[in-house]
């Protein structure tokens, strides 16, 4: 069998799983639930015939009506679709009653949203006393009552088809049995291990070396050669590139060591810039100029001997010999000896790239691949009964005989098995057909998921292969599709998310990225995206650039990698039940105009994820049109310096989970609407969000400032219920705070998931009651009410945050909070204090055992804390324009990192204590001393000195020999050229530091 051609395989399995999984069921409940009690007697009969579709589906892979089967269950998948967008329709409008109506209180107002793929529910209070006023509209009624009168005339034309297919099913008992679903795990994949490829590996690496590197490449000659290894998707071509490449950063016999990810629709400029950024190791300008990039590339690789590793480069039609070409002409600057190693499906892409030595990749010796596939099956399982490990043993070694010797099927089965270690599930898995042949073994590995986690990875398929994909942007997708499900109202939809991901991962459906210079990326194997795009059918869909194709007219998830105008105007705006558009961004590709949005929004009503690339500098009027979108859940917004103009309309998109235009400024033409998106949970702008009544939206989990203000709707208290904050928060306009009550209102100890908290009142350089403008914000700062130590005190943070920061704060004494009384800050390990100009006394911070970080800037503290040698994790401590303090406490010896900026109050310098034998950084900047501190020299550790605008110092103490870097800016002329002439004391005290480390301006 062609290990891609899987259409054939486990069909009739996949249509019956899905046929009667509770998704399926529950959706049915739910339709008929809106129809009134009478329709309950149909559900039941209905689902009877559901059942014996699924027993008879399982039979069928080998019907000669296979055609129509196919046929019967597109248009069945259809109808399940059209259910759930009248369901969601009708919950559209139900929430839309409860947020017109609403008068009394701050709570969300949300309607689970699920789609064809999850399961419903409308259990809760809240649904009822929606349900108790709501009368179900005549339109949609009749709407519902047809789609179910379709899918029961489909169900029963399914019987008819199937009950004439007998005579030529399969009823071999063994051919599979569907196992129960488990409720995705959160175990760990076992790291990345190469079994039997060290004589692969030495074999290239004896490759790599066979040129003699000590002769000059000449005109007639190339300075490289070309390896190739070769073989079908899952051998391990690519690992064993890996392990040569690993092998060879540790023995450096090439000065430059550079991996490119090709594959099937490459583009040349990108491989170029690809190739200048590792060579020069930073990230290079946007250049348009093909001639300019090569150029810049040859400047790169002149004078190196270079290894460059080209993983999975495909030859067809798209593909030709001129590409491959134009891809290796600029490698001739390099010195002779260099080498290309070359990892690909098809042998002729090797030579085309003119490769002398072409490696078809071998199969592994038995034994080392029954090892591997043991290792990812029992390694680290506790099976203490040595008899019963034996006979997991004796049939891994059977299990593993079947798989072709494929090291990815390998590790996706054996990754299965390990989740299920009972002997008797072994057994099963042994007499299963389809682990004949790698397709059939990941097919088998597939069918091994839950419904939804099946779902979330055949929606990926939309993405081009190896598209690397970030988890969170993709599990909110997920969620927007509703595939994500709770099982109970505890659960955190994203957690449940992150299970599915993980179990993916873990699985290999999901792989780590190569991308070493994008963390948290994955992408997904070749042929497991195959697997996927063959389950998906034409649901997902992609256009990748350069495509000239036919778009499947009920596809459902659509990728665009470059906006062309004609194909959005003759093909997507006819693709009525779109759920999925996601353009990609690129800053060299041109982006859609914002006259085309308008249509778009007339056009594809069905949407549920919008990701729109708009031209540069476009400014984009969302239309008023944008609130009939009654689906959507996720609109990214992105292009390069975009403003966008938010609707009133923008308003009414009640469903709406996640906004995301970071890139762009955004604004409003009025705001009072945008506390109706009671179901948003993530927005992301450039400028600051400001809007009024934002405690509504007691989803959201990014909110990265608030500014309290004496308006209605935007109080402090407007933060109480939104515990669903994480990450960063900044509160401004802490000065319109009224009173203690009101600050423990917002409740921001509740908020557990907050990591970094910052507050702020208006600056103000004095603390009585005054008005005072702030230049900066543009605010009053009326410090009337109770002052502001109260309202600090009740500011106490969750005791999860890890970074805090109090700015312009003038209270006379600090909060119990932060003493460490309450046990609070247990966990803080960044402390930063900024104008704090109430108090003489610093405050104390008895329990900050883990403290990493304190900054003290511009406060009228005459000291630091007086325990500062109890903080034992203490690694930075920077000290700005702080004038009363004159003298530093017994530090702790942690210490790494020191900077004192601005010490004004005295010609002599503090003590630096001779305990700080870890200090390997100080920096000295804008100080009135006439000498650096005296003991210097009892910093042994002490590897960077940096000394700032310091103009009263005019000579240098002895100084620890461990210094390697010196620098020495805008201080006394006479203290410079002192430093600079040789045989001067000043000079003998630095003269150990090697020139290129010593900068003297």
């Amino acid at each position: 069998m062609d290990p891609v051609s899987i259409a054939a395989v486990g069909w009739g399995i996949s249509v019956a799983g899905w046929l009667v999984s509770p998704i399926i069921s529950e959706l049915l409940k739910k339709s008929f639930s809106n129809l009134g009690s009478r329709s309950l007697r149909k559900l039941r009969k209905l689902e009877k015939k559901v059942l014996q579709l699924k027993l008879m589906l399982e039979a069928v892979e080998a019907s000669p009506r296979r055609g129509r089967l196919e046929q019967w269950m597109k248009e069945l998948k259809s109808s399940f679709y059209e259910v759930e967008d009248i369901l969601d329709t009708i919950d559209y409008h139900k929430l839309e009653r409860r947020i017109i109506y609403q008068t009394d209180d701050n709570s969300a107002v949300s309607i689970d949203d699920k789609s064809i793929f999850s399961v419903f529910r409308c259990n809760t209070n809240q649904d009822a006393r929606i349900t108790k006023d709501f009368n179900l509209p005549v339109e949609s009624r009749k709407k519902l009552k047809a789609t179910l009168d379709k899918i029961e005339e489909l169900i029963n034309e399914g019987h008819q088809l199937l009950s004439a297919s007998s005579d030529n099913i399969n009823n071999t008992p063994n051919s599979f049995v569907r196992l129960p679903t488990m409720r995705p795990q959160t175990t760990s994949a076992p790291p990345p291990v190469v079994f039997g490829r060290d004589g692969d590996l030495e074999m290239i690496r004896s490759m790599l070396r066979d040129t003699p590197d000590d002769e000059p490449s000449s005109s007639k000659t190339k300075c490289y050669s070309v390896i190739g290894i070769h073989g079908i998707p899952g051998s391990g071509k690519t690992t064993l590139a890996q392990y040569v490449c690993a092998n060879e950063r540790e023995d450096s016999y090439f000065n430059l060591v550079m991996w490119i990810r090709v594959s099937q629709n490459f583009s040349v400029d990108t491989v170029f810039t690809e190739m200048i950024e590792i060579a020069s190791g930073c990230k290079t300008d946007q250049l348009s100029n093909l001639d300019m990039l090569q150029m810049k590339l040859e400047a790169e690789l002149t004078g190196k001997k270079f290894l460059l590793v080209l993983d999975d480069v495909w030859y067809d039609k798209d593909v030709s010999e001129q590409q491959l070409d134009l891809l290796l002409s600029p490698l001739k600057a390099g010195n002779r000896g260099s080498k290309v190693l070359v990892t690909t499906r098809f042998a002729d892409a090797g030579r085309a790239l003119g490769a002398q030595n072409l490696v078809p990749i071998r199969e592994m010796d038995e034994e080392q691949y029954v090892s591997m596939f043991m290792h990812y099956a029992l390694d680290a399982a506790a099976i203490s009964d040595q008899a019963l490990l034996r006979e997991h043993e004796c049939i891994g070694r059977k299990i593993a005989e079947k798989l072709g010797g494929s090291p990815l099927a390998a590790r996706t089965v054996a990754g299965q098995l390990r989740r299920r270690l009972d002997i008797d599930f072994w057994r099963r898995s042994l007499n299963r057909d389809l682990l004949n042949h790698t397709m059939g073994a990941l097919w088998w590995s597939y069918q091994q998921l839950e419904e939804h986690v099946r779902q979330c990875f055949t929606y990926c398929s939309m993405f081009p292969r190896r598209y690397e994909l970030n988890r969170d942007e993709l599990v909110h997708l997920w969620i927007a599709q509703g595939f994500v499900e709770t099982t109970n109202g505890t659960e955190d939809m994203e957690d449940v998310g992150h299970d599915y991901f993980h179990v993916l991962l873990s699985r290999s459906f999901i792989s780590i990225g190569n991308n070493t210079t994008s963390s948290g990326n994955f992408t997904i194997h070749d042929l497991l995206h195959d697997l996927a795009g063959r389950v998906a059918g034409s649901d997902c869909f992609r256009i990748e650039k350069g495509m000239v194709c036919q778009i499947p007219r009920d596809v459902r998830h659509l990728f665009i990698e470059s906006y062309d105008r004609e194909v959005f105007t003759d093909q997507i705006l006819k693709l009525e039940t779109l759920r999925t558009l996601f353009m990609s961004y690129s800053y060299r590709s041109n982006g859609m105009a914002a006259e085309d949005l308008e249509d778009l929004l007339k056009a594809l009503k069905k949407l549920r994820v919008a990701h729109v690339n708009f031209r540069h500098k476009e400014k984009v009027l969302l239309p008023a049109r944008i609130g009939e979108m009654k689906h959507l859940r996720c609109i990214f917004v992105s292009g390069y310096w975009i403003r966008v103009i938010l609707p009133p309309a923008f308003g009414k998109l009640y469903h709406l989970q996640k906004f995301d235009a970071l890139n762009c400024c955004f604004g409003y033409s009025t705001d009072k609407e945008m506390s109706n998106l009671v179901n948003l949970r993530y927005i992301h702008t450039m400028n600051k969000l400001e809007f009024p009544n934002i405690g509504r939206l007691t989803l959201l989990r990014t909110l990265d400032s608030f500014t309290v203000r004496k308006e209605a709707g935007y109080e402090i208290q407007q933060l109480e219920h939104l515990n669903n904050l994480r990450g960063h928060l900044i509160i401004y306009g802490l000065e319109a705070v009224q009173s203690e009550e009101e600050a423990r209102q917002a409740k921001l100890a509740d908020k557990v998931h907050i990591s970094d908290l910052e507050l702020e009142w208006c600056f103000s350089h004095q603390s009585s009651n005054l008005l005072v403008e702030n230049k900066e914000e543009g605010r009053t700062c009326d410090q009337s009410g109770d002052p502001p130590d109260k309202i600090l005190e009740a500011l106490c943070p969750p005791f999860l945050v890890t970074s805090l920061c109090i700015r312009n704060y003038s209270g006379s004494t600090y909060p119990s909070w932060l003493s460490g009384e309450q046990r609070t800050l247990e966990n803080l390990q960044h402390l930063h204090f900024s104008y704090c100009n109430g108090s003489d006394a610093p405050p104390k911070l008895e329990l900050c055992v883990y403290l990493r970080t304190l900054s003290v800037l511009n406060c009228s503290w005459n000291s630091l804390p007086d325990n500062m040698e109890n903080l034992t994790s203490l690694e930075e401590l920077n000290i700005m324009s702080c004038k009363n303090i004159l003298s530093l406490p017994r530090l702790p010896m942690s210490l790494e990192r020191l900077s004192l900026d601005g010490w004004n109050g005295s010609d002599a310098p503090p003590r630096v204590g001779e305990f700080l034998v870890n200090l390997h950084r100080l920096q000295i900047s804008s100080c009135s001393w006439n000498s650096l501190p005296k003991n210097m020299e009892q910093l042994t550790s002490l590897e960077e000195l940096a000394i700032d605008s310091c103009e009263n110092i005019l000579s240098l103490p002895r100084l620890p020999r461990s210094i390697k870097k010196f620098q020495l800016v805008g201080c006394n002329s006479s203290l410079s050229e002192s430093c600079r002439t040789g045989g001067h004391p000043n000079w003998e005290k630095i003269a150990h530091i090697p020139e290129d480390f010593k900068f003297i301006g």
